[in-house]
């Protein structure tokens, strides 16, 4: 190249004066082995002839605009054939095409180093050229571009655009094929060069031009040439691996290997697709090592969750969770086995205890009465226990192994509510329909023994509110929780029997933040009445401490309780009984005073509840006194003894009025306590009203304090159902109450008036309050919308009950005609609907 310059009207002298520097700046075939960066085409390229070069382009598209811009009469030229450049502009074109055309491959050269090594030099000179035809771009070709013409380019991207119409496209297919098998390669574990596929691919990307709008991203090339292909051999290569190794190895070993496998194609060669790829490669790498191999991953599930292997489950969770879609089985398994889980442990601690009871019971015995007593043995505690441990082992699982993923820990609390509610000893197969679950009963029982103070330390030691919560949460029968835990409670009052006042009202407070114990205002009343009934106790001892006939023998202490009779759980049944005649005086007293403190109350006595102390002197001469805690109804009994040493049934019965099913109850403990002789012996024997008892004097014990009332039971009595006909002995039963005396603690009759047992007669009340919760749910309702369909109606009465409790259709159905006898609800004329009566 001369330093003169050529002249500016001349496109040939011109061209012939640039094409040499054209040919340093993008580098001569004979330096391909230099490095293509900058500071070597500086060395290659010097400023005097840059400039030079710059100088040349700039003088010829100036002077040819000028001389193409004169006026033509008045009538100027359009102002694009001021703008000039195309003569210059197609001799670049067709030089870069010839330039790229003359590329010769190296002996033992890949194709891909090929293209690689050219790619690098050719783009640093085509960044060079731009800024030699700098002038060219910013008006003629701007000008061109702006006018439509979209073929017309800046020199850089008519570099990229030649190099893909003579290099790439031809190419294309080798240059990828060369890619993905070192891709492979390297997935097989072998050393590859990573820079040239890193390269070649970034120049798919660059050579992804939109003509419209050379600043917007394209990836169309990208994604057609280089990602299907990449994405579909590793769909092929990534099942045919996963297929071979599943063959040779575990289930467990394939999720970590899964894991490695992933954690190496999005981490590891990211470095070699764009970000676009990210998505379809996850989703490729989940079908092909996730989705195709579901079935066995599902199985291994359960076999991972019998190990308790915190590691290998949250290992699945995470490879199941890449694909959302296969959370929900997983999810339902999950519960299922739960479920499972919880229905099995109460199986077996149930056969535990079977075999208990079976170890103690003599040979021969009934197995169905074996059954039976292993039912109702069966420890609240070891069965609340057991539920909860499945509930601690699993809500560990889902915290550590799922993350609380919302869908596991629905899975966890719909499977706890099964298995909690529907077990084997909960609600055996077979039960009707109207059964409730008895978790709610041995929930209540498991509150008494927490709070009950004659519970042995040793057993409360790792009992806790938090435990009846749990229970509680998953109780679809909360309202038969609420009614067995307030007659417990009302016992514990009453009895005074509770651990503290202060732990009583913390259970309710968190009952009270679970949204139940609607009957919180009773229990707020039967507070209130256990203090009142503190203040009448000491007014009745500092009154009958004032009167002249006072003596502690006439007038034995007393510790009275009197209770509103519709917030007590006690059902009151009016019994003749003739009270002892040593508690007469007092219980007329009492009477007297309260009714001339309240003039125009009515005072119920129930006396099934009325408990005392008794000392009995009928040891060895010199021995300490017996201290007896009796029902009052075993009071009665004993104080009989005082005027004779033997008694008939028959004698026992005339004078204390009692039924026999209450001096049975009573006598039971006595006679196992060999504190009075039966003759003859036997169960059978005690409703004979020849039957004799003798009262054991001296009376020998370890020791000086027992508990008679605690050994009441009931139940065992319902053999003499047909005994109680034949000798025409009137029934008693269990009453509720307005007023109590009680020191103590024991059982009710097992048989009420109408021949119901207590469960019996509870659960027939808690259908009559279940009664009346549907209908206030119905009234509620049809005052808020008016008219509803029946099966809108009974929805919406479940949907508002189903905290308290599940009804059945045919439950809502007697409501809803109750309440239309009642005048709330009448049928609309399409037989179909309801309408409110205002």
């Amino acid at each position: 190249m001369t330093e003169m310059l050529p002249r500016s009207d001349d496109l040939e002298a011109t061209w012939n004066f640039i094409q040499p520097g054209i040919k340093q700046i993008l580098g001569n075939e004979d330096s391909r082995q230099l490095a293509p960066h900058n500071k070597r085409v500086d060395k290659v390229l010097s400023p005097t002839m840059y400039m030079e070069v710059y100088t040349a382009i700039y003088n010829y598209c100036v002077n040819k605009s000028r001389s193409s811009g004169q006026f033509n009469g008045d009538k100027p030229t359009n102002q694009s054939s001021i703008l000039v450049g195309s003569e210059i502009y197609d001799k670049l074109r067709k030089y870069l095409k010839t330039y790229i055309g003359s590329f010769t491959k190296a002996p033992g050269e890949t194709f891909l180093q090929f293209y690689v090594r050219h790619w690098k030099r050719y783009t640093v000179g085509a960044v060079f050229l731009n800024h030699t035809f700098d002038y060219m771009n910013r008006y003629w070709v701007q000008k061109e571009r702006s006018d439509g013409k979209r073929h017309i380019f800046d020199v850089n991207t008519l570099c990229l655009i030649t190099w893909k119409e003579v290099m790439f496209d031809p190419n294309s297919d080798l240059i990828v094929k060369e890619i993905l098998e070192q891709i492979t390669s390297e997935r097989d574990g072998n050393v590859i060069q990573r820079g040239d596929i890193t390269t070649s691919i970034k120049s798919f990307v660059m050579l992804g031009i939109d003509p419209q709008d050379l600043k917007k991203l394209n990836l169309n090339v990208y994604i057609q040439v280089f990602e299907k292909p990449f994405l579909k051999r590793t769909e092929e290569y990534y099942r045919e691996y996963s297929k071979n190794f599943l063959a040779t190895h575990s289930v467990t070993d394939y999720i970590f290997e899964a894991h490695t496998i992933i954690n190496r194609e999005e981490k590891g060669m990211a470095m070699y697709w764009d970000d676009h790829t990210k998505k379809p490669l996850s989703e490729t790498l989940n079908l092909v090592l996730v989705k195709e191999h579901i079935e066995k991953l599902e199985e291994d599930f359960v076999i991972l969750l019998d190990s308790r292997d915190y590691s290998r489950i949250s290992a699945l969770f995470n490879l199941m969770q890449r694909d959302f879609s296969l959370l929900p089985k997983l999810a339902t398994s999950y519960e299922a086995y739960v479920k499972n889980t919880g229905e099995k442990e109460v199986a077996e601690l149930l056969a535990a205890h079977r075999e208990t009871v079976k170890s103690h019971a003599p040979e021969g015995a009934n197995a169905k009465k074996l059954e039976l007593t292993a039912l109702h043995t069966f420890p609240p505690k070891d069965y609340i226990k057991r539920l909860l441990s499945v509930y601690e082992t699993f809500r560990a699982i889902t915290q550590e192994c799922f993350d609380n993923d919302v869908l596991f820990t629905k899975a966890l609390d719909n499977a706890c509510r099964a298995y909690i509610n529907v077990n084997e000893f909960a609600l055996p197969a077979g039960s009707p329909r109207s059964a409730t679950s008895k978790t709610s009963e041995m929930l209540a029982k498991y509150s008494d023994q927490l709070l009950k103070k004659s519970t042995k330390p040793e057993i409360v030691a790792d009992m806790s509110i938090d435990d009846i919560m749990v229970v509680f949460k998953f109780l679809t029968d909360k309202d038969v929780f609420e009614s067995h835990y307030r007659r417990l409670f009302a016992k514990r009052l009453i009895h005074g029997t509770s651990t503290r006042e202060a732990d009583e009202e913390a259970v309710i407070q968190r009952l009270q933040s679970e949204n139940s114990m609607e009957y919180t205002g009773k229990i707020t009343k039967m507070f209130q009445d256990v203090r009142l009934s503190k203040v009448l106790e000491t007014e009745y001892d500092l009154h009958v401490k004032t009167l002249p006939d006072y003596t502690r023998t006439k007038y034995p202490e007393l510790q009275p309780f009197v209770l509103a009779e519709n917030m007590w759980p006690f059902s009151y049944q009016e019994m003749e009984f003739n009270i002892p005649k040593e508690l007469t005086a007092t219980h007329e007293l009492l009477k007297e005073m309260y009714m001339g403190k309240h003039n125009g109350r009515i005072l119920k006595w129930l006396w099934p509840l009325c408990r005392g102390e008794i000392t009995a002197r009928i040891g060895k001469p010199g021995r300490p006194p017996f201290l007896f805690t009796v029902t009052m109804f075993q009071m009665s009994i004993l104080m009989l003894f005082n005027d004779a040493d033997t008694l008939t049934l028959e004698t026992i019965q005339e004078r204390t009025n009692l039924s026999l099913q209450n001096i049975a109850a009573s006598m039971i403990p006595f006679i196992k306590f060999k504190l009075i002789q039966q003759t003859p012996t036997g169960l059978e024997a005690i409703v004979k009203p020849e039957t004799q008892f003798k009262i054991a004097h001296p009376y020998k014990a370890l020791k000086t304090k027992i508990n008679f009332a605690a050994g009441v039971k009931n139940d065992i009595l319902n053999a003499l159902n047909h005994a109680q006909d034949k000798n025409r002995i009137r029934d008693g039963s269990a009453a509720g109450t307005n007023t109590s005396v009680s020191n103590g603690e024991g059982g009710a009759a097992a048989l009420s008036g109408d021949g119901l047992t207590e469960e019996e007669r509870i659960q027939q009340e808690l259908n009559k309050d279940r009664q009346i919760f549907l209908e206030a749910c119905i009234v509620r309702i049809m005052k808020a919308k008016r008219r509803l369909p029946h099966t809108m109606l009974v929805n919406e009465c479940i949907a508002q009950t189903h905290q308290r409790f599940t009804p059945r259709v045919s439950m809502v159905k007697r409501a809803i005609d109750s309440m239309i006898q009642k005048g709330y609800l009448q049928r609309c004329d399409d037989g179909e609907s309801y309408a409110y009566l205002a």
